[in-house]
C-alpha cells in the first residue's frame, strides 16, 4: 500500500519542498475583530520562508511556548493525530442488520409474529443475531487490537516549554513548540530546522533524515538549517532543536491520509450480497402480488389475526422464507470469521470482515522495492565488486574503509567502515593509519577525500571516494580504462545498484594539487539486499495466479533486472509506465 499513499502525497503537495501549513491569526488579536477575521487562514510555504519570519507567523520565541499558550493553541489546532471516528457500538451493530436480505428476513419475522408462530419467528430472530453478532465481534476485537497497539506505540518528544526540556508525549505538541530531535526519534510533527553552531563558530553537521516511509527513497536524506522535516520520517544522524509549524491532520503525512480516507468504497463482498438480495426482493415481491392477487382477487378469501385463520399470510410466509437463502448470511459470517482468524495466527490484524473476502479475490499486488521486497539497508555487493588490475577485493576494501568519516555517522560511510573485515585493527592504537584530514562531501564537488598516515611506514595518502565518473575522470590512465568502468557503471546501474568510485593518490594536499598522480582502485557496488523470504513470498503469489507489478522509479528497460536481483522476480511482461513521474510497473512472476 506504500504506492497508494506515494501517489496521495502526490496529490497532496506539488513537489518535494512545497510544503504549506495553514496558520491562525497571533493570539493578541484584538477582541473587536469580527470572528470572520480571527479565523482567516494563510497558506505558508515554510521551506522557502526564513527562520525568523516562521517564528514571526508563529507567534513563537526560541525558548519554546508557555503552559497557558499551549493549552491556548491545543484547543484551537487540537491534537497531534488523525482523526479518529467514534461509532456509537448499537449503531454499529444495527448497522449489520441493514441490507437487503436482512430486510427480507426482517419482513419474515414479522409476519410469523403476526400469524403468531413463535417458533418461525425465534429461529429467524435467532440467525439475524447470530450474523449481526459475529461480524460485530470479530471487528470489535480488531478495532481493539489496534488501539491497543497504537497505544503501545504511542511516541514521545522532548519539547522546550518555557525555556525548560520536557518529555511529552507528541499528541500534546502544537505549532510553535520547539522541540530537540536527535537520532533515533520519530519527527511527531512537520518542523523547520533550527541552527546551532559548534565550538569554533562553524553550523553543526547536517541532520540524516530517513523519509523511506513517505518517499520510499532508500538512502537518508541531508537536512540543513531553514531546512524541513516531515511527521513520520526519522532522525538518522544529528541533533537540533526544530520549530514545529504543522500537527494533525495538517501536516504532509496528514494530508495525505486525509486523502486516502475521504474515498469512499463498498466492499466487494457488500456488493455481491446487495446484488443478490435485490434479486431476491424482486423474485419475492412478484410472488407476493401473484398470491395476493390469487387469494383475495381470484377466491376472494378473507383474513384475520390468529393461527390459521389467515392463509394467505402463511403462504406470503413461506415465499419469504423460501425466497431467501436464509443460511447463506450465516455461513458467509462463519467463514469470514475463521479466515480471520487464521490470519491472525500469522500475526495479521483483520480490521474489516470484508477485508478477508477481498484478500482471497486479488488478482494484483502491487509492490514498491524498498523497505517492502528488501530490507531499507544499505549494503555491499561483494560478489560484484570491480577492483582494477593488480587489486583484489580486500585490498579495495580496506581503502573504502580508509576513506570513510564515521564520526558523522554517514550511512555511506558507516557500511564501508563496518564490510572491512579486519576494521578493528585498521586505525590507531590497534592498527597502523591515523587520519590527518578529511574533505566533506558537497554536492558541487560529489566526493570526499581523506588524507590518512601509515605510521609503520611515514607515508601519507590521498583516498577519494565518490561519483565514479569525478573519480574517474582524475585518473592518469584515463583513456585506456574509462571504456571498461563506464561499462561496468551502467551495469550496476541496470541492476539497481548505486556504484562508488575510489582513487588514491601519494602525498598530503588539495585533490588536484600539482604533480598529484591519481590511480582509479575500482567500484563497489551499493544495495538494499532483499529480506530473507521475499523470493518465496513472490514465488507464492505467482503459484496463487496473482500478478506481482513492481513500482520502481527507474528506466522501464532496467526494473526487470532489478525485480529479479531483489526477489528472485522475473518478468513475463513488457513493462509499462504507471504515471508521469517515470515509476515503472511490470508484471512479474517467479
Amino acid at each position: 500500500m506504500s504506492s497508494a499513499v506515494e501517489l496521495a502525497m502526490e496529490a497532496a503537495a506539488t513537489g518535494p519542498a512545497d510544503v504549506a501549513a495553514v496558520i491562525q491569526p497571533a493570539s493578541n488579536a484584538s477582541a473587536e475583530e469580527p470572528i470572520a477575521n480571527k479565523q482567516q487562514e494563510a497558506e505558508v510555504d515554510f521551506a522557502k520562508i526564513s527562520i525568523k519570519e516562521a517564528f514571526t507567523l508563529l507567534n513563537a520565541t526560541a525558548a519554546g511556548l508557555s503552559d497557558a499558550e499551549a493549552t491556548e493553541r491545543l484547543a484551537e489546532f487540537g491534537p497531534n493525530k488523525l482523526p479518529e471516528t467514534a461509532t456509537n457500538p448499537v449503531l454499529r451493530f444495527l448497522g449489520y442488520l441493514w441490507n437487503p436480505l436482512s430486510w427480507a428476513m426482517e419482513v419474515a419475522a414479522i409476519l410469523a409474529l403476526i400469524l403468531l408462530d413463535f417458533a418461525d419467528f425465534a429461529l429467524i430472530l435467532a440467525l439475524l443475531l447470530l450474523n449481526a453478532t459475529i461480524s460485530f465481534v470479530e471487528e470489535s476485537n480488531a478495532d481493539k487490537a489496534i488501539k491497543a497497539l497504537a497505544g503501545a506505540l504511542a511516541p514521545k518528544c522532548r519539547a522546550l516549554r518555557g525555556g525548560k526540556v520536557r518529555v511529552m508525549d507528541a499528541v500534546h505538541i502544537v505549532p510553535g513548540d520547539v522541540l530537540i530531535v536527535r537520532l533515533g526519534d520519530i519527527v511527531p510533527a512537520d518542523i523547520k530546522i533550527l541552527g546551532e553552531e559548534e565550538e569554533h563558530g562553524e553550523e553543526a553537521a547536517p541532520m540524516q533524515i530517513d523519509q523511506a516511509a513517505l518517499t520510499g527513497e532508500s538512502l537518508p536524506v541531508k537536512k540543513f538549517t531553514g531546512d524541513v522535516a516531515y511527521s513520520g520520517s526519522t532522525v538518522k544522524q544529528g541533533e537540533r532543536h526544530a520549530l514545529v509549524y504543522a500537527t494533525g491532520v495538517n501536516t504532509f503525512f496528514g494530508r495525505a491520509a486525509a486523502l486516502i480516507s475521504s474515498t469512499n468504497n463498498v466492499a466487494n463482498i457488500q456488493k455481491v450480497m446487495t446484488k443478490i438480495g435485490a434479486m431476491c426482493l424482486i423474485t419475492i415481491g412478484s410472488w407476493v402480488v401473484l398470491e395476493l392477487g390469487v387469494q383475495f382477487g381470484g377466491y376472494m378469501h378473507s383474513c384475520k389475526l390468529g393461527d390459521g385463520l389467515c392463509p394467505t399470510l402463511t403462504n406470503l410466509l413461506v415465499i419469504i422464507v423460501g425466497g431467501i437463502p436464509i443460511a447463506m448470511p450465516t455461513v458467509l459470517s462463519v467463514t469470514l470469521a475463521l479466515g480471520a482468524s487464521q490470519l491472525a495466527k500469522h500475526g495479521a490484524i483483520v480490521a474489516r470482515m470484508s477485508a478477508v473476502e477481498e484478500m482471497a479475490g486479488m488478482d494484483v499486488l502491487c509492490s514498491d522495492k524498498t523497505g517492502t521486497l528488501t530490507l531499507n539497508k544499505l549494503s555491499i555487493d561483494l560478489t560484484a565488486a570491480h577492483p582494477m588490475a593488480g587489486i583484489d577485493v580486500s585490498t579495495l576494501l580496506k581503502y573504502a574503509a580508509l576513506s570513510a568519516d564515521t564520526v558523522g555517522e554517514e550511512a555511506i560511510d558507516m557500511v564501508l567502515a563496518a564490510t572491512y573485515h579486519d576494521k578493528d585493527h585498521l586505525w590507531a592504537p590497534n592498527g597502523p593509519y591515523r587520519r590527518l584530514k578529511f574533505v566533506p562531501f558537497n554536492p558541487v564537488d560529489k566526493f570526499t577525500m581523506a588524507v590518512v598516515q601509515d605510521e609503520s611506514s611515514g607515508k601519507v595518502m590521498r583516498i577519494m571516494k565518490g561519483a565514479p565518473q569525478v573519480v574517474l575522470k582524475r585518473a592518469h590512465d584515463y583513456d585506456t580504462i574509462h571504456a571498461g568502468v563506464e561499462a561496468k557503471i551502467t551495469e550496476y546501474a541496470s541492476r539497481g545498484y548505486r556504484a562508488l568510485g575510489f582513487g588514491l593518490a601519494e602525498g598530503a594536499g588539495a585533490p588536484d594539487a600539482p604533480g598529484t598522480n591519481w590511480q582509479f582502485l575500482g567500484l563497489l557496488p551499493l544495495f538494499d539486499p532483499p529480506r530473507c523470504g521475499a523470493g518465496g513470498a513472490a514465488a507464492a503469489c505467482c503459484h496463487f495466479g496473482l500478478s506481482l507489478p513492481l513500482l520502481l522509479k527507474v528506466s522501464c528497460l532496467d526494473q526487470h533486472r532489478i525485480a529479479a536481483e531483489s526477489a528472485g522476480i522475473t518478468s513475463t511482461t513488457p513493462p509499462r509506465v504507471a504515471d508521469s513521474a517515470a515509476t515503472c510497473c511490470c508484471c512479474c512472476c517467479c
